[in-house]
């Protein structure tokens, strides 16, 4: 685990309330964490310039790239963050365009991936804040 990681998590757990030390969860994916609008414009993203590579995210394809909403995809990033999720989509991908997607469509592609892992949708739009999206476990 990252130092960076480490910090994230420890100040999540630890609030400082009135003096005194009180034990908090850190914010999850299951907290709703994104809303049902993202998952429709992720979803169009998605199509635009994720499928050829990775294939639908309910599909079983060997042949593509690493399947976003399968065992293989939730054990690599469970206990990671979302703000490693968003800059690896950020900065990595497509792969034949790579830093090309701006932070909204980023965000909705995160969103679209948590729907496709059964995350709750929520209230609150997820955005491409990398601090708040650094304290965001990814717990399927």
């Amino acid at each position: 685990m990252r130092a960076a990681h480490i910090g994230a998590v420890t100040a999540a757990i630890l609030a400082v309330v009135g003096g005194s030390v009180r034990a908090q969860a850190p914010p999850s994916v299951r907290d709703g964490v994104y809303t049902a609008a993202q998952v429709e414009q992720g979803g169009s993203v998605y199509a635009g310039q994720c499928l050829s590579c990775h294939g639908e995210l309910s599909a079983f394809a060997p042949e593509v790239a690493a399947l976003l909403a399968d065992h293989t995809f939730r054990n690599r990033w469970t206990g990671r963050t979302l703000g490693e999720l968003f800059e690896l989509i950020r900065d990595e991908m497509p792969q034949d365009a790579p830093g090309t997607l701006s932070a909204e469509q980023t965000a909705d592609l995160v969103a679209y991936i948590l729907s496709g892992n059964r995350m709750p949708a929520g209230d609150t739009p997820l955005t491409g804040d990398l601090e708040r999206l650094s304290k965001i476990l990814f717990e399927p």
